[in-house]
Protein backbone atom coordinates (compact mmCIF):
# COMPACT_ATOMS: atom_id res chain seq x y z
CA UNK A 1 0.00 0.00 0.00
CA UNK A 2 1.16 3.67 -1.11
CA UNK A 3 0.22 6.76 0.28
CA UNK A 4 -1.18 7.76 -3.12
CA UNK A 5 -1.84 5.74 -6.14
CA UNK A 6 -3.28 7.36 -9.20
CA UNK A 7 -4.67 5.07 -12.12
CA UNK A 8 -5.32 5.79 -15.13
CA UNK A 9 -6.82 9.42 -14.98
CA UNK A 10 -8.24 10.98 -17.82
CA UNK A 11 -9.62 14.61 -17.40
CA UNK A 12 -11.23 16.15 -20.96
CA UNK A 13 -13.22 19.56 -21.33
CA UNK A 14 -15.29 19.11 -24.76
CA UNK A 15 -12.80 17.63 -26.87
CA UNK A 16 -9.38 18.73 -25.24
CA UNK A 17 -7.86 16.03 -23.20
CA UNK A 18 -5.25 17.84 -20.63
CA UNK A 19 -4.77 14.59 -18.68
CA UNK A 20 -4.24 11.47 -20.02
CA UNK A 21 -3.92 8.16 -18.90
CA UNK A 22 -2.28 9.32 -16.19
CA UNK A 23 -0.28 7.16 -13.46
CA UNK A 24 1.59 7.42 -10.34
CA UNK A 25 2.47 6.10 -7.49
CA UNK A 26 3.75 7.70 -4.51
CA UNK A 27 5.08 5.94 -1.35
CA UNK A 28 4.63 7.03 2.19
CA UNK A 29 7.10 9.79 3.29
CA UNK A 30 8.52 10.22 -0.05
CA UNK A 31 8.90 14.32 -1.39
CA UNK A 32 7.77 14.17 -4.77
CA UNK A 33 7.95 16.96 -7.36
CA UNK A 34 5.69 17.35 -10.07
CA UNK A 35 7.28 20.01 -12.94
CA UNK A 36 6.68 20.84 -16.49
CA UNK A 37 5.57 23.76 -18.87
CA UNK A 38 2.66 25.88 -18.83
CA UNK A 39 0.00 23.53 -19.84
CA UNK A 40 0.77 20.68 -18.71
CA UNK A 41 -1.81 19.71 -16.16
CA UNK A 42 -0.43 20.17 -13.21
CA UNK A 43 -3.01 22.74 -11.38
CA UNK A 44 -5.64 19.80 -12.98
CA UNK A 45 -4.27 16.96 -11.58
CA UNK A 46 -4.05 18.70 -8.34
CA UNK A 47 -7.81 19.46 -9.04
CA UNK A 48 -8.45 15.78 -9.74
CA UNK A 49 -6.34 14.26 -6.86
CA UNK A 50 -8.20 16.70 -4.26
CA UNK A 51 -12.01 16.42 -5.85
CA UNK A 52 -12.39 19.84 -6.79
CA UNK A 53 -12.55 18.45 -10.40
CA UNK A 54 -13.92 15.03 -10.94
CA UNK A 55 -12.43 12.99 -13.63
CA UNK A 56 -13.53 12.08 -16.72
CA UNK A 57 -11.80 8.45 -15.90
CA UNK A 58 -9.97 6.71 -13.65
CA UNK A 59 -9.43 6.21 -10.16
CA UNK A 60 -7.27 8.09 -7.32
CA UNK A 61 -6.32 5.99 -3.94
CA UNK A 62 -5.05 7.20 -0.58
CA UNK A 63 -3.57 4.74 1.73
CA UNK A 64 -5.30 1.92 -0.04
CA UNK A 65 -8.55 3.72 -0.51
CA UNK A 66 -10.39 4.63 -3.61
CA UNK A 67 -10.77 9.00 -2.97
CA UNK A 68 -12.89 10.16 -5.89
CA UNK A 69 -15.86 12.23 -4.21
CA UNK A 70 -15.97 15.24 -2.37
CA UNK A 71 -13.14 17.67 -1.59
CA UNK A 72 -14.34 17.26 2.11
CA UNK A 73 -14.22 13.70 2.16
CA UNK A 74 -10.89 13.43 0.46
CA UNK A 75 -9.63 15.62 2.95
CA UNK A 76 -10.84 13.78 5.92
CA UNK A 77 -9.07 10.67 3.82
CA UNK A 78 -5.75 12.64 5.20
CA UNK A 79 -4.69 15.30 2.22
CA UNK A 80 -4.52 18.46 2.21
CA UNK A 81 -3.48 21.57 -0.11
CA UNK A 82 -1.84 24.67 0.10
CA UNK A 83 -2.27 27.01 -2.99
CA UNK A 84 -0.61 29.50 -4.94
CA UNK A 85 -2.90 32.35 -4.17
CA UNK A 86 -2.99 33.09 -0.88
CA UNK A 87 -6.47 31.75 0.53
CA UNK A 88 -6.44 33.30 3.84
CA UNK A 89 -8.95 36.43 5.49
CA UNK A 90 -6.56 39.54 5.57
CA UNK A 91 -7.90 41.18 8.04
CA UNK A 92 -8.05 37.91 10.64
CA UNK A 93 -4.70 37.88 12.61
CA UNK A 94 -2.58 34.88 11.99
CA UNK A 95 -4.06 32.41 14.36
CA UNK A 96 -7.49 33.74 13.85
CA UNK A 97 -6.81 32.40 10.55
CA UNK A 98 -5.35 29.00 11.81
CA UNK A 99 -8.12 28.66 14.28
CA UNK A 100 -10.07 28.62 11.70
CA UNK A 101 -8.56 26.25 9.56
CA UNK A 102 -7.82 23.76 12.79
CA UNK A 103 -11.97 24.09 13.48
CA UNK A 104 -13.04 23.33 10.10
CA UNK A 105 -11.31 19.70 10.80
CA UNK A 106 -12.02 19.35 14.31
CA UNK A 107 -15.73 17.97 15.73
CA UNK A 108 -16.18 20.84 17.71
CA UNK A 109 -16.84 23.08 14.56
CA UNK A 110 -20.22 21.39 14.75
CA UNK A 111 -21.39 22.62 18.46
CA UNK A 112 -22.33 26.09 18.16
CA UNK A 113 -23.47 27.14 21.07
CA UNK A 114 -19.70 26.76 22.87
CA UNK A 115 -17.31 30.38 22.63
CA UNK A 116 -14.32 29.45 20.46
CA UNK A 117 -11.80 30.22 23.03
CA UNK A 118 -13.02 26.93 24.87
CA UNK A 119 -11.68 24.71 21.89
CA UNK A 120 -8.18 24.35 24.19
CA UNK A 121 -7.42 21.69 21.44
CA UNK A 122 -7.41 23.83 18.51
CA UNK A 123 -5.77 26.77 19.33
CA UNK A 124 -2.90 24.83 20.34
CA UNK A 125 -3.07 23.11 16.79
CA UNK A 126 -3.06 26.71 15.40
CA UNK A 127 -0.30 27.40 17.59
CA UNK A 128 1.62 24.40 16.66
CA UNK A 129 1.34 24.96 12.56
CA UNK A 130 2.61 28.67 13.22
CA UNK A 131 5.63 27.31 14.70
CA UNK A 132 6.23 24.73 12.02
CA UNK A 133 6.22 27.43 9.75
CA UNK A 134 7.87 30.03 11.94
CA UNK A 135 5.07 32.16 12.58
CA UNK A 136 5.24 31.83 16.22
CA UNK A 137 6.04 35.63 16.89
CA UNK A 138 2.80 36.84 14.34
CA UNK A 139 0.34 34.82 16.15
CA UNK A 140 -1.54 39.01 16.45
CA UNK A 141 -0.34 39.88 13.57
CA UNK A 142 -3.16 40.20 10.98
CA UNK A 143 -2.44 38.73 7.55
CA UNK A 144 -2.75 41.61 4.92
CA UNK A 145 0.58 43.11 7.10
CA UNK A 146 3.00 39.97 7.29
CA UNK A 147 5.71 40.12 4.57
CA UNK A 148 5.39 38.42 1.39
CA UNK A 149 7.28 35.55 2.63
CA UNK A 150 5.24 35.38 5.51
CA UNK A 151 2.29 35.10 3.74
CA UNK A 152 3.68 31.80 1.88
CA UNK A 153 4.68 30.35 5.14
CA UNK A 154 0.96 31.03 6.57
CA UNK A 155 -0.35 29.50 3.30
CA UNK A 156 1.53 26.26 4.21
CA UNK A 157 0.65 26.65 7.84
CA UNK A 158 -3.05 26.50 7.24
CA UNK A 159 -2.95 23.44 5.29
CA UNK A 160 -0.73 22.26 7.95
CA UNK A 161 -3.96 22.56 10.86
CA UNK A 162 -5.50 19.57 9.07
CA UNK A 163 -2.44 17.64 10.14
CA UNK A 164 -2.64 15.74 6.99
CA UNK A 165 -0.77 12.64 6.28
CA UNK A 166 -0.20 13.63 2.37
CA UNK A 167 0.52 17.76 1.45
CA UNK A 168 -0.26 19.32 -1.71
CA UNK A 169 1.68 22.25 -2.27
CA UNK A 170 0.87 24.10 -5.48
CA UNK A 171 4.14 26.69 -6.07
CA UNK A 172 4.98 27.07 -2.46
CA UNK A 173 7.67 29.68 -2.77
CA UNK A 174 6.34 32.09 -6.11
CA UNK A 175 6.86 35.58 -6.05
CA UNK A 176 9.20 34.86 -3.37
CA UNK A 177 12.53 36.46 -2.80
CA UNK A 178 16.12 34.53 -2.50
CA UNK A 179 16.12 34.99 1.39
CA UNK A 180 12.22 34.12 1.42
CA UNK A 181 12.40 31.34 -0.86
CA UNK A 182 15.64 29.89 1.38
CA UNK A 183 13.70 30.26 4.87
CA UNK A 184 10.85 28.50 3.35
CA UNK A 185 12.57 25.50 1.68
CA UNK A 186 14.12 24.71 5.02
CA UNK A 187 11.25 25.02 6.79
CA UNK A 188 9.55 22.70 4.67
CA UNK A 189 12.63 20.27 4.79
CA UNK A 190 12.17 20.40 8.69
CA UNK A 191 8.55 19.25 8.64
CA UNK A 192 8.08 15.75 9.62
CA UNK A 193 9.56 12.96 7.61
CA UNK A 194 6.52 10.72 7.78
CA UNK A 195 4.72 13.53 6.22
CA UNK A 196 4.24 12.77 2.79
CA UNK A 197 4.80 15.66 -0.39
CA UNK A 198 3.52 16.61 -3.40
CA UNK A 199 5.18 19.44 -4.54
CA UNK A 200 4.14 21.59 -8.05
CA UNK A 201 6.72 24.26 -8.85
CA UNK A 202 8.43 25.95 -11.65
CA UNK A 203 11.70 26.59 -9.41
CA UNK A 204 14.20 24.26 -10.05
CA UNK A 205 16.15 25.46 -7.06
CA UNK A 206 13.14 24.52 -4.82
CA UNK A 207 12.14 21.37 -6.40
CA UNK A 208 16.02 20.17 -6.33
CA UNK A 209 16.21 21.08 -2.39
CA UNK A 210 13.09 19.95 -1.26
CA UNK A 211 12.14 16.43 -3.41
CA UNK A 212 13.94 13.23 -3.86
CA UNK A 213 11.65 12.41 -6.75
CA UNK A 214 10.47 14.20 -9.75
CA UNK A 215 8.01 13.36 -12.54
CA UNK A 216 7.85 15.49 -15.43
CA UNK A 217 4.23 16.34 -17.37
CA UNK A 218 3.87 17.08 -20.84
CA UNK A 219 0.60 17.50 -22.82
CA UNK A 220 -1.24 15.41 -19.42
CA UNK A 221 1.12 12.78 -20.01
CA UNK A 222 3.90 11.68 -17.47
CA UNK A 223 7.13 12.18 -19.59
CA UNK A 224 10.03 11.09 -17.10
CA UNK A 225 9.80 9.81 -13.22
CA UNK A 226 13.30 9.42 -11.89
CA UNK A 227 15.89 11.14 -9.34
CA UNK A 228 17.38 14.79 -9.26
CA UNK A 229 20.02 13.39 -11.22
CA UNK A 230 18.16 11.24 -13.68
CA UNK A 231 16.34 14.01 -15.03
CA UNK A 232 18.53 16.63 -15.14
CA UNK A 233 20.62 14.01 -17.57
CA UNK A 234 17.42 13.01 -19.43
CA UNK A 235 17.54 14.61 -23.13
CA UNK A 236 14.26 14.46 -24.11
CA UNK A 237 13.06 16.20 -20.54
CA UNK A 238 16.18 19.05 -21.20
CA UNK A 239 14.72 19.30 -24.82
CA UNK A 240 10.84 19.86 -23.77
CA UNK A 241 11.53 21.83 -20.32
CA UNK A 242 14.52 22.09 -18.38
CA UNK A 243 17.15 23.52 -21.38
CA UNK A 244 20.41 23.12 -21.00
CA UNK A 245 21.17 25.48 -18.00
CA UNK A 246 19.79 22.70 -15.48
CA UNK A 247 21.63 19.74 -17.70
CA UNK A 248 24.76 18.39 -16.11
CA UNK A 249 27.47 18.53 -17.74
Amino acid sequence: MNALEVKNLRKSFGGLEVISDLNLVVPFGQRRAVIGPNGAGKTTFFNLITGWTPPTSGDVWIEGQRAVGRPEKIARSGLSRSFQRNMFLEDLTVLENLRIACQASHPCRRVFWRSTSAFGEVLERARMSAERMNLADCLETKAKHLSYGQRRQLEVAIALCAEPKILLMDEPAAGTSPSERERLINLINELPKDLTILLVEHDMDVVFAICEVITVLSYGKVLATGTREQIQQDPVVIEAYLGCGHARG
